[in-house]
């Protein structure tokens, strides 16, 4: 017999960690992605250049992370720094690159990782944000505030697309979606057909950050827990919970 179905909002290839883990605990994962991110070749290329240009390399999410080392051979300069905002995208970039990865302890977005005292004095100190095609301004604005040379590697675009609406049955029990990231929320709604709007808005719905949760909210939502932290093992805690 299966266990609770659980949509995972997260792009295909950020997708199978969360639902080995949630299949562990007795769930049945089932993939529920809006958006695909879409590699941006010219800025693949020309991100060994500003590598060896950089003092600190900060991917901003674990699909930053991924891409970036999606690149063959990709070399990282013996003086570079790693810093990551939250726990899922520090594990993967310490994984990827065999180096120490500055991550607040506590905390797990923009303000919690620019509290952390190796990031106040940065005089000259030449950043580099690994981002898609949008984000969140606080992080380089603080960082330049504080005399920071900041770059942006926009690696990767957003694409809508379909999440797989005509095979999820009007009438199928639903026990929670996953969602990660508020551009993932909005992509959500937008992507709904007329017809399963008000369902949408009905779901028990699992977000990773209260950023994320006040977004769905907005959009409609009616039942929000948000996970304790910002990492996989959180969202399953926090799924128990629903």
């Amino acid at each position: 017999m299966s266990g609770p179905l659980v949509l995972v909002t997260r792009p295909a290839a950020q997708c199978a960690a969360l639902a080995a883990r949630l299949a562990a605990a007795g769930y049945t994962p089932r993939p529920f992605a809006p958006l695909e991110l879409v590699p941006d070749p010219v800025a693949l290329a020309r991100l060994p250049a500003q590598l060896a240009d950089a003092d600190w390399l900060i991917p901003v999410s674990p699909g930053a992370v991924d891409i970036l080392f999606s690149i063959p051979q990709l070399a990282l300069p013996a003086t570079l720094r790693l810093a990551c905002v939250g726990r899922g995208s520090a594990a993967r970039l310490a994984e990827f690159s065999g180096w120490p990865v500055l991550h607040p302890a506590a905390g797990s977005d923009s303000e919690a990782l620019l509290a952390l005292p190796e990031l106040q004095a940065l005089d000259g100190a030449r950043v580099l944000i690994v981002r898609g095609d949008s984000g969140r301004a606080l992080m380089a604005d603080t960082l330049a505030e504080r005399g920071a040379e900041v770059t942006f590697a926009a690696l990767y675009r957003r694409v809508p697309v379909d999440p797989g609406w005509a095979v999820l049955a009007a009438e199928q029990t639903v026990a929670a979606l996953v969602v990660t990231a508020s551009e993932i929320a909005t992509a959500l709604f937008a992507s709904a057909p007329p017809a399963r709007r008000d369902w949408l808005a009905r779901q028990r719905f699992v977000a990773l950050h209260p950023r994320v949760g006040e977004c769905l909210y907005a959009l409609g939502a009616e039942q929000v827990t948000v996970a304790a932290r910002a990492d996989d093992a959180a969202l399953v805690e926090a799924l128990d919970r629903v």
